[in-house]
């Protein structure tokens, strides 16, 4: 913020301060930047004349002093001196050396990493001092937050007040409406609580530069506020879940700011030693917090958890693997973390973790059409369907050194009458105004889909992997989804649990109420329906997903119509599910649409009338349909869900759909259009861009069992020489993500640094260095097989390259026929083969570990040239086997997780498999719509998409 000369009229002394220039001027004073006799540089904030014969503007303006001097001076503006009773009441404060987040944001992009951990501990120590002072500042947000080089300060008390003997405020709400609280707007009763919700939309902001809730017009954003979950991008974990425990609608579900800030600190390693844990008191928490938010490499870590128990035989590896907290289902939190302050029960400074507060799963999420190959695409090997995850941030970057003085005022505000409740509205706040953008209904949505494959129809017993999936989940709603941080949330679910110990039994109770399109109820008897016509399909993804349902065998086969394992109660409508054997994440499979519900009229698979005009239960319905010509979708208003906004939407089919969309998205002809890998180069400064981080994964494929690479220093001499992140620059524009592991970082629990060094960067001498060790000198020859797909024949020739720069090496390329697999089997595992690599892609069919490793590496998935399974590599290992084993088996999820980072770093020390880099799915979407984003397959959310 700029210092502006002195006006006509401004004193230039007060008291024993000497003022040098204007910062800013509210409503109800004046801001100045002063000298006291020292020389020393403070903020002088002066009562306008007009108010000061004024009782009640005096009285205010003594409150506000009365406020800021009960706070302890941790990340905030310490008070020097004051006179409120004089002539010109005044109040002196430090000044602050820094720049306001916003305008950080706003000239150099979201925080991230270090940068983004300081602002969270400095910003809630803050809170939390003035929470301990009895305070609620009322007002949080990014212009009130100034980053000095010491750290992150909180200021402006201008609305600040003190709590009344209840602990709370009156119903007069006041503040800036992007991060406003639920019961602000509403007119409730405001205490602390609504600073923690405002601190979690400001952190979300930081991260993304978007707040978590819009900003177009009032009335929009405060009702998201009220009815929708948050949008939180690229926001990461371990912030990303604490910040939604924040965001809760209900103010008892949040912590406060002092079990947020233990929690910080205990992730950044930084709790006070002589009294952590329940036992931290709380003038040492604010100590520590002020503390780390001063310094630079302040970072938070996921907690550790302690690796269970092993069975003999199966060696320990050194030292524990901290966990990824993913969010959960509510009530059903997937990684239960080691007992802390912040869990439920625990205590700090006298206050418990609010009960009920699970994490609450954000909305939307997103994949790649799994198996669909359109040109430029990359190709993914997967019986079922590939999981993306959420698209990371960059990192810190540096703030510019601009003086801004503390203390610059309220803002003015203006009332608005919002459902019955007088609110004083920040007109002045940090949102861009704009347009209203406020979502309406009707309208229609264009775009244009890759043709179906050959046996796929818009039904869940027929979807494929790409467009006909993307349409079935339009027209139907399943029990569960997956979200965009690859979690299980319940949709028709309300409750899905196994019934024993090692997860052989479930049940499954499901939501009463809703009915087809046509009027038929939703039952636990029309999702077991669904489920024996989708066994019915030889082709399907039933054969992977359903496979270790007792009886799935008999009813694929056509020996049975029923499942021997599942059985349904109309009283409870309930569905119980017996396995074959323990599968703990049975749960996270229940998303895909082969578990969808179908009405009486579906009738058996090979029913074709209903497979080409299904009736579904989802948000739309069918209006109109040619086959590879056009589909029209309708609102369908009997969606037990609610009601999707658009009226219609139309799409189109080619043959080549990613080049005619956006050729035909730039004309304004589609409203959505896909992006092939190979366009992505040219599509990053593109305008309406949409990535995600897929779970989707690179690989080279070392065969371990014969020629160069059979041993694990020859591996690792190609791991080390490759450079991933120049090769995804190369090929993909640098959207790529370069590999942490084995299983993409968008699988909930991977992507930890350091679980593979070579991944990290590239080590020439270290690579010459293991090849020397594996007996391989300069001239070895090493074959590549490559797929014929163009991303894959270009990253194969970059593999080359490096490969004969670093280590001498003679590498032949043969390119093999995506569509002919016994001919790729023959040349990889043949008994001519001379071994080498082989250009692979994998999309795990579920968001988990055990959806990765198990079938690249099992050892029972050994291929062969007359088998199906998929482990080229030929990579045995007996331990690995094991760990992989015991997660099925255990119902404790950070247990569980701990089971699968063992096997996954396992594989990683003996270079099993070579990752390079998790790929991401891209589109177009148009800026005439508001809720449309990229759901948890990379499709639009056309249940949430309204025309602005």
């Amino acid at each position: 913020m700029d210092v502006l000369p002195l006006r006509p009229g401004d004193p230039d002394r007060l008291s024993g301060y000497r003022l040098v220039g204007l910062v800013g001027e509210g409503g109800q004073g004046s801001v100045f930047l002063g000298e006291g006799d020292d020389g020393a540089r403070v903020a002088v904030k002066l009562l306008h004349a007009r108010f000061s014969g004024h009782p009640k503007a005096r009285s205010r303006f003594a409150a506000e002093l009365e406020v800021a001097q009960r706070v302890a001076a941790f990340c905030t503006a310490r008070i020097l001196d004051a006179d409120v009773e004089g002539d010109r009441p005044y109040i002196v404060s430090e000044y602050i050396d820094g720049p306001p987040l916003a305008r950080v944001l706003a000239t150099e992009g979201p925080r991230a990493g270090a940068a983004l951990d300081r602002i969270a501990i400095g910003t809630i120590t803050a809170l939390a001092a003035i929470h301990q002072a009895g305070v609620v500042h009322r007002d949080f947000k990014p212009a009130n937050v100034l980053l000095p080089p010491d750290g992150p300060r909180v200021i402006d008390f201008g609305i600040a007040r003190a709590l009344d003997a209840t602990g709370t405020l009156s119903s007069t709400a006041v503040g800036t409406p992007a991060y406003m609280a639920p019961e602000q707007i509403s007119g409730a009763r405001v205490g602390p609580e609504a600073d923690v919700f405002a601190w979690g939309t400001t952190m979300v902001y930081a991260a993304t530069g978007r707040p978590a809730f819009g900003q177009d017009s009032i009335p929009a954003v405060m009702h998201r506020i009220l009815n929708l979950p948050p949008e939180l991008g690229g926001l990461t974990e371990p912030l990303r879940d604490l910040v939604l425990q924040c965001l809760s609608k209900d103010p008892a579900a949040r912590p406060s700011s002092q079990q947020v800030l233990v929690r910080l600190l205990t992730l950044a390693g930084s709790l006070p030693q002589a009294g952590s844990g329940s036992q931290a008191q709380p003038a040492a928490v604010l100590t520590q917090g002020a503390a780390a938010a001063e310094a630079d490499e302040v970072r938070l870590l996921p907690p550790p958890v302690t690796p269970p128990a092993l069975p003999p035989g199966f060696a320990q590896p050194g030292g524990s693997y901290p966990p990824h907290s993913p969010y959960a289902a509510p009530g059903q939190p997937y990684n239960t973390p080691p007992p802390s302050p912040y869990a439920p029960g625990g205590n700090v400074g006298g206050a418990s973790w609010p009960h009920g507060a699970a994490n609450p799963p954000p909305h939307g999420a997103a994949s790649p059409p799994h198996g669909a190959t359109s040109p430029g695409s990359p190709q993914v090997t997967s019986p079922s369907s590939g999981r993306p995850g959420v698209n990371g941030s960059g990192g810190p970057r540096k703030r510019p050194n601009v003086g801004v003085l503390a203390g610059v005022g309220s803002a003015a505000l203006v009332a608005l009458v919002l459902a019955g409740s007088v609110i004083a509205v920040n007109v002045f706040g940090d949102e861009k105004g704009g347009k209203d953008e406020t979502p309406k209904t009707g309208g229609q949505m264009k775009m244009v889909l890759s043709r179906f494959y050959s046996g796929e129809e818009l039904n869940p017993s027929q979807a494929g992997y790409g467009s006909s999936r993307f349409v079935t989940k339009q027209l139907f709603t399943g029990l569960t989804e997956i979200t965009p941080a690859g979690a299980v949330r319940n949709l028709l679910a309300t409750r899905v649990a196994p019934a024993d110990s090692i997860c052989t039994t479930w049940q499954i109770d499901v939501k009463g109420g809703t009915t087809f399109s046509d009027g038929q109820p939703v039952t636990a008897e029309a999702f077991v329906r669904g489920w024996i016509r989708a066994a019915q399909n030889p082709s399907g993804a039933a054969a992977l997903l359903m496979s270790n349902i007792k009886g799935y065998a008999e009813v694929s086969g056509g020996r049975a119509t029923a499942f021997s394992g599942v059985q349904t109660s109309a009283a409870r409508n309930r569905i119980d599910v017996a396995l074959d054997k323990p599968d703990c994440e049975f749960d996270q499979r229940l998303a895909d649409p082969v578990f969808f519900p179908v009405p009486p009229s579906a009738l058996k698979i090979d029913n074709k009338p209903y497979n080409a005009m299904p009736v579904g239960n989802g948000p739309f319905k069918i209006g109109s349909y040619a086959r590879d010509k056009e589909l029209t979708l309708v609102r369908n208003d009997a969606w037990g869900l609610g009601k999707a906004r658009l009226d219609r939407v139309a799409i189109g089919f080619a043959a080549d759909a990613p080049t005619v969309g956006r050729t035909g998205f730039v004309a304004g002809a589609y409203d959505w259009a896909e992006i092939g890998a190979d366009r992505l180069p040219s599509a990053r400064s593109e305008r309406g861009l949409l990535t995600r981080q897929s779970s989707s994964m690179n690989y080279l494929v070392p065969i371990t069992t014969r020629g160069p690479l059979k041993s694990k220093e020859a591996r690792l001499a190609v791991s080390y020489a490759l450079d991933r992140r120049a090769m995804s620059e190369a090929v993909f524009g640098g959207l790529y993500a370069p590999a942490a592991g084995l299983v993409s970082s968008a699988v909930p629990g991977f992507g930890r640094p350091g679980a593979c060094p070579s991944c990290e960067k590239p080590d020439p001498a270290k690579a010459r260095q293991l090849a020397e060790q594996a007996g391989l000198r300069a001239g070895t020859r090493l074959t590549i097989y490559a797929r014929e797909l163009p991303a894959y024949q270009r990253w194969a020739q970059l593999v080359r390259e490096r490969l004969q720069q670093v280590l001498g090496w003679s590498v032949e390329i043969k390119t093999v026929e995506i569509s002919k697999d016994e001919q790729l089997r023959k040349a990889v595992l043949g008994k001519d083969s001379p071994g080498g690599l082989l250009t692979y892609g994998w999309a795990p069919d579920i968001p988990s570990g055990y959806g990765v490793l198990q079938p690249l590496l099992g050892g029972d998935q050994v291929a062969t040239e007359s088998n199906q399974m998929l482990n080229f590599s030929g990579w045995r290992n007996q331990q690995f086997d094991e760990a992989l084993a015991n997660a099925l088996k255990d119902p404790r999820p950070a247990t569980r997780l701990n089971s699968l980072q063992q096997a996954e770093k396992l594989a990683l020390d003996d270079m099993a498999l070579i990752p390079l880099w998790s790929y991401v799915k891209a589109s177009l979407a148009s800026d005439k719509f508001t809720g449309l984003q990229m759901d948890y397959d990379g499709d639009p959310t056309l249940a949430t998409a309204a025309r602005k």
